[in-house]
């Protein structure tokens, strides 16, 4: 039985939290019951998962309550004090209000999408209670106690009601947008990473390849409020010759922990190594490869690409591929804003054409796997938006797609029956959704597009990684 306990949407605002209220946890179903089908996927219902938890008090409810005027706004660019009063609310009560919250930094930095509720008497105006919402669920509340004819405060934690849901993906031209057409969010696309890490890439799908997905998504007062895990993947390649790839969540402890990595398994209970290297644009999509005797298509010349160029829009986000210390995030020259790591293996990743870097990255600082380094550009010798990623040990560079250092473990003897038998479960949830028809037209992209990194009138040779990265005069260039 998978328990659910309340939880704070990722984000809340303060390290201080006041007093909580508290629900009965709802019993979810077991991870054998089939799956709630999406609108399209034609999937069994779910079975009985039990009465949703009980509502929390809310302070639009107090309109039943003749006695009362209840009010709604929205802060927009104002203080909370600003917009409180400006709706009608005494000056001392919009005061007593916030100092209800003392110690509570959200009221201090509002954004413009936060909103409020409360309700005042209609003799005299005083306020009763008081709740202040920043999207989608991070409420706090104040209600007035008739005996000290104080406010009380405090945050509301809610019981979230899990469902599994489905969902069949038609990849087009932008994995994001197709995954929005099929009801998923950008969760999603960091889950789909996660899952499929190790045994595909995102980069590598092309239009028309497709997607089975079976989730739990969490709801909230029968709002939609998150997607908390994905439980099977699976992955059908735009060219019909690719083998298509299963993928299981499954834990070895028999608990369901919201840990993102590591917890998938492929049809033969085979799961990817931990701590190996990542692809540093999730979406990229690759455009030139590693080729030590490129022939420049304009100059007609051999000219060595000494890494691999990921295309991307200006501004995504750009992560380490492995753990490791920064040795330079500078201007270097041909390769604009570049930052350089130094991993513990004796690798050197570089990321080049940078719009501009992560803040607070500084030479010695260490980074993690994964971790934002900086963003999606075309500064220095380049001639459209993208990151030029390159890896080298010593004198030598090494194609980064052959960095395939995760490896993959098997799950053990005494573990198998119970992944055979989820994954019997789960694969008999992923054959009930209903693809959708590939197009006829669709066909893996070619991977030998290119972006020029070198100017069409430059045949200069480009010098080599080194350690300064600060001058275009002894930065590193690693093209």
């Amino acid at each position: 039985m998978i328990a659910v306990v309340p939880f704070y949407l990722e984000g809340d605002p303060s390290s201080a939290t006041p007093p909580e209220t508290t629900q009965a946890v709802a019993p979810l179903p077991s991870v054998a019951a089939s799956a709630l089908a999406s609108a399209d996927a034609g999937a069994p219902e779910r079975g009985d998962a039990g009465p949703p938890p009980p509502k929390v008090f809310r302070v639009r409810s107090l309109t039943e309550d003749p006695t009362l005027q209840v009010v709604e706004g929205s802060v927009g660019k104002r203080t909370v004090i600003a917009a409180l009063v400006s709706s009608g609310l005494l000056v001392r009560d919009a005061y007593r209000a916030l100092h209800a919250f003392k110690g509570q930094k959200v009221f201090d930095k509002p954004h413009a999408g936060d909103s409020f509720v409360y309700a005042k008497r209609r003799i005299g105006g005083d306020l009763v209670a008081f709740e202040y919402i920043v999207p989608p669920f991070d409420v706090w509340q104040a209600r007035l106690d008739e005996a000290t004819h104080t406010l009380e405060a405090k945050k509301v934690v809610f019981t979230p009601e899990a469902r599994r849901v489905t969902r069949a993906v038609l990849v087009g031209d932008d994995l994001k947008k197709s995954l929005l057409q099929a009801e998923l969010d950008d969760d999603m696309l960091g889950m789909l990473d996660d899952a499929l890490d190790g045994h595909a890439e995102l980069v590598d799908m092309r239009p028309g390849a497709r997607l089975r997905i079976v989730a739990e998504e969490e709801r909230i007062e029968g709002v939609f409020a998150r997607y908390s895990h994905v439980d099977a993947v699976e992955y059908t390649p735009a060219n019909p010759k690719a083998k298509r790839v299963r993928v299981y969540r499954f834990d070895e402890s028999g608990q369901v922990t919201r840990k993102r990595s590591h917890q998938f398994y492929d049809e033969h209970g085979r799961q990817p190594y931990k701590g190996g290297f990542r692809s540093p644009v999730p979406l990229g999509r690759i455009t030139s490869r590693f080729n030590p005797r490129r022939m420049h298509p304009v100059l007609r010349v051999i000219m060595p690409h000494n890494g691999v160029d990921f295309a991307a829009p200006p501004g995504t986000p750009i992560y380490a591929t492995s753990s490791g210390v920064v040795r330079s995030a500078a201007m270097a020259g041909p390769n604009g804003n570049m930052v350089q790591v130094a991993h513990s293996n004796g690798l050197v990743s570089a990321y080049c054409h940078l719009s501009r870097f992560a803040a607070g990255l500084r030479p010695g600082a260490h980074v993690e796997a994964r971790q934002l380094v900086g963003y999606v550009g075309t500064t220095g010798r380049s001639t459209g938006p993208h990151l030029h990623f390159a890896i080298k040990r010593g004198e030598t560079f090494l194609d980064p797609l052959s960095l395939r250092l995760d490896g993959m473990k098997t799950l053990g003897a005494e573990y198998r029956d119970a992944f055979d038998k989820a994954r019997t479960e789960l694969d008999r949830t992923l054959d009930g959704i209903l693809l959708p028809d590939a197009p006829e037209s669709a066909s893996a992209a070619s991977s030998d597009d290119i972006i020029y990194d070198e100017l069409p009138d430059s045949g200069a040779p480009d010098a080599e990684v080194g350690d300064a990265g600060a001058s275009a005069a002894t930065a590193a260039a690693v093209h």
